[in-house]
């Protein structure tokens, strides 16, 4: 008696796609939820598999770097994206009011609304991105945000597990 096994080749799950599936959704905590007076925020959380090396900035910048056409198709319908702003201070059309070692804190003003993006590193390991809408058109707003909060949802969890070099490789 013969007995034949097919294998499949096995592919290797690259470790940004690996860490999406534990990224979490959690309470939002930051110092900025404090006065309450957003009209959306949500916040995530991932644990890295080793020692983030990188700055709150740094992984924010290539996280938005690396978004599908789509994304950037959208986000520049809404004003979010501004590709001839080359200034330090800036990322993708929006401020950057504070950045340092452990958090940057981004903001843009659109005609609907003002967006701000915090990027922390909560702990050696862990990163946490945090998104607060403040309309100012309530009623358009939570209209074209119900459609465009599905994709934000999305490339949050893609954003916050951007694996960048660390600068020891280079």
């Amino acid at each position: 008696m013969y007995v034949y096994y097919w294998h499949e080749p096995v592919q290797e799950v690259p470790v940004k796609s690996r860490l999406v599936a534990h990224v979490r959704r959690v309470e939002v905590t930051d110092q900025l939820a404090t006065g309450g007076d957003y009209d959306y925020a949500d916040a995530y959380e991932v644990r890295l598999p080793e020692p983030d090396l990188v700055t709150p900035e740094t992984w924010v910048r290539a996280g938005m770097d690396d978004s599908p056409a789509v994304v950037e198709w959208i986000a520049d319908r809404l004003g979010l994206g501004d590709e001839t702003s080359t200034s330090i201070d800036e990322i993708d059309g929006g401020r950057v009011v504070e950045s340092n070692a452990d958090v940057v804190h981004i903001e843009w003003s659109l005609p609907l609304m003002r967006v701000v993006v915090v990027g922390r590193k909560i702990g050696p390991s862990d990163r946490r991105l945090t998104s607060f809408l403040y309309y100012k058109r309530p009623v358009l707003a939570r209209l074209v945000w119900a459609v465009v909060g599905i994709g934000h949802r999305r490339m949050a969890r893609r954003l916050i597990t951007t694996k960048i070099a660390s600068p020891i490789e280079g």
